[in-house]
C-alpha cells in the first residue's frame, strides 16, 4: 500500500526559556528552577522496548517508523515508506502489543493507522473527508479504548498553515469519532499533541495561537475527559509542547519552543499538574521530543548538537533529574519523536 505524507503541523524547534528561582502562577510562569542534580554515572540500563520516528535519509526526505530495546540493541524497521514518505508519532497501546502512527494513502490526506507491534496486521483508522485535511497525533487512552488525535482543517493559508486544528475522539476501532476541543478561528489555528492523565480523567494538549499575525505562540491546556473544564497550564511566552503526563500523575514533562532570547535553543521542562513549580531539565545543544519510561524514573528524548562534528537528532535518555545523560541511538541518519513501553 503506496502511502505519502502531506504537510503536518509540527512545530519547528525554535528555543527555550531563562533559568531563575521562584514559584510561578498556573499559566503565567514568569520564572524557573533549574535542575541541579548532576551524578556523573550515566542512567541504569533503560529496560522495555522504544518506538520512534527514524529519517531514512540526510535530508529528512523519507521517514520510517522504527523499535528497539529501550537500550537501543535489536533495532528493527517497521514501515516501508517509499521516497518522501514520513510515517510519524508513534504510540504504543497500554499493553505493547500495538503501535499508533501517522501515514496516508495515495497523495490523499494524513490518517491514523494501527499496526501490531513487528510491523504487521497494517489498519487505517481514520478516514478524512470534507474539509479535513489530515488525522495525525492519535493517543491511546490510558485502558486502551479509545484513541484521541487531532484533524487538520482546510483551506490551507498562505502561511502553509492550516484554517484549524482541533482534538477529536474516536473508539479503538476508529468508530464513533467525535469532535472534542473547538479552536476559535480568529485568535489561533491549532489543538494538537494530546496527553491523557494517568487515570484517564484529564487530558492535556497544546493550543497554538497567532500573535502578530504569526504562527508562533502556544501553550499547555487541560480539559476533562468529555471536554470540558478547560484551564490554561503555561504562558503563551513558554511556548510549551509535545507533553507526557509522568506514570504516577504528579508531574508533566515538555519541550520548550521559547521565543526568548532570540538564540535560545529548544530545552526540557517539567511543571506539576496545576501549572505552578516550573523546573528546567536539560541546559545544553538542542533538546526535544521527550517522553516518561514506564516506571517514571527516566526520560527519553531527541538531542541534537549544534557544535560537534554529527549534527543530527539521536536518541538519549537521562534520569528524571535531568542527569545520568546516555546516548540510545547510533542511526546516520535523525531520530525524534520517541515512545516508550514496559518490557512485555
Amino acid at each position: 500500500m503506496k502511502r505519502h505524507l502531506p504537510f503536518l503541523l509540527v512545530l519547528g524547534l525554535l528555543g527555550a526559556l531563562l533559568a531563575s528561582c521562584g514559584q510561578p502562577a498556573p499559566g503565567q510562569q514568569s520564572s524557573v528552577t533549574t535542575a541541579t542534580a548532576r551524578p556523573t554515572q550515566p542512567a541504569p540500563g533503560p529496560k522495555g522496548r522504544i518506538a520512534w520516528q527514524g529519517f531514512l535519509d540526510p535530508n529528512q526526505i523519507t521517514a520510517a517508523i522504527f523499535s528497539a530495546n529501550a537500550d537501543g540493541s535489536n533495532v528493527r524497521q517497521l514501515t516501508q515508506p517509499s521516497r518522501g514518505e514520513q510515517d510519524s508519532f508513534p504510540e504504543w497501546s497500554p499493553d505493547g502489543s500495538k503501535i499508533l502512527f501517522s501515514g496516508v494513502v495515495a497523495n490523499g490526506p494524513s490518517e491514523v493507522w494501527v499496526m501490531n507491534a513487528d510491523g504487521s496486521g497494517l489498519k487505517q483508522l481514520t478516514h478524512c473527508t470534507g474539509v479535513c485535511a489530515g488525522a495525525q497525533w492519535g493517543r491511546w487512552s490510558p485502558d486502551g479504548s479509545q484513541i484521541l488525535y487531532s484533524v487538520v482543517e482546510n483551506p490551507i493559508r498562505p502561511d502553509g498553515n492550516a484554517t484549524r486544528e482541533c482534538l477529536w475522539i474516536m473508539q479503538a476501532d476508529g468508530s464513533h469519532a467525535r469532535q472534542l476541543t473547538y479552536h476559535p478561528l480568529t485568535t489561533g489555528i491549532g489543538d494538537n499533541s494530546p496527553a491523557w492523565s494517568p487515570d484517564g480523567k484529564h487530558i492535556l494538549f497544546a493550543r497554538n495561537r497567532l500573535a502578530n499575525g504569526s504562527y508562533d505562540q502556544q501553550a499547555l491546556f487541560l480539559i476533562n475527559r468529555d471536554g470540558s473544564g478547560l484551564k490554561q497550564l503555561t504562558s503563551w511566552e513558554l511556548e510549551a509542547g509535545n507533553e507526557h503526563w509522568s506514570p504516577d500523575g504528579k508531574r508533566i514533562l515538555f519541550q520548550s519552543f521559547g521565543s526568548f532570547p532570540d538564540d535560545a535553543t529548544p530545552q526540557l521542562y517539567t511543571i506539576l499538574p496545576d501549572g505552578t513549580h516550573l523546573v528546567q531539565l536539560t541546559t545544553n545543544e538542542r533538546n526535544s521530543w521527550p517522553a516518561w519510561s514506564p516506571d517514571g524514573t527516566q526520560i527519553l528524548f531527541a538531542h541534537r548538537s549544534s557544535t560537534g562534528a554529527d549534527q543530527n537528532a539521536h536518541l538519549y535518555v537521562m534520569n528524571a533529574d535531568g542527569s545520568g545523560l546516555l546516548q540510545i541511538t547510533h542511526n546516520p541518519f535523525w531520530q525524534l519523536q520517541p515512545a516508550w513501553r514496559s518490557a512485555p
